[in-house]
């Protein structure tokens, strides 16, 4: 299995919603309340995101971001995947998914701790 770790990407995914969010609100004003976050902490947070990427994501229009047409782009995808996870997450927890789809090395013994092992 491929080790996405923070330490191997140099990718922060915590950093993902932040961008998503200052997106759907095009201002960081309004995805700072939105996320609960102060406005400094989501400035830095999209100052990092933005570093990824070799050109930027927004444009300042007066008090606004207008997302560039990469940054729509990207924002359509992340949402799938963030969705996924949510959708996976809830789906193991509802008791539908009691063995792992894939087989993941160590995730038997998350997934299946309640069921005796041979």
């Amino acid at each position: 299995m491929k080790n996405y770790s923070r330490a191997n990407t140099g990718i922060d995914l915590n950093l993902i919603p932040v961008f998503i969010e200052v997106v759907r609100c095009g201002s960081m004003a309004k995805a700072s309340l939105r996320l609960e976050m102060s406005r400094p902490a989501v400035s830095l947070a999209l100052k990092r995101f933005n570093q990824l990427f070799d050109e930027p994501l927004f444009f300042r229009k007066g008090l606004y971001l207008e997302p560039t047409e990469n940054a729509l782009a990207l924002t359509s995808a992340l949402e799938m995947l963030v969705g996924n996870i949510h959708d996976n997450i809830a789906e193991v927890n509802s008791g539908k998914n009691k063995t792992p789809a894939h087989h993941t090395p160590g995730l038997d013994n998350i997934m299946l701790q309640s069921e005796p092992t041979a």
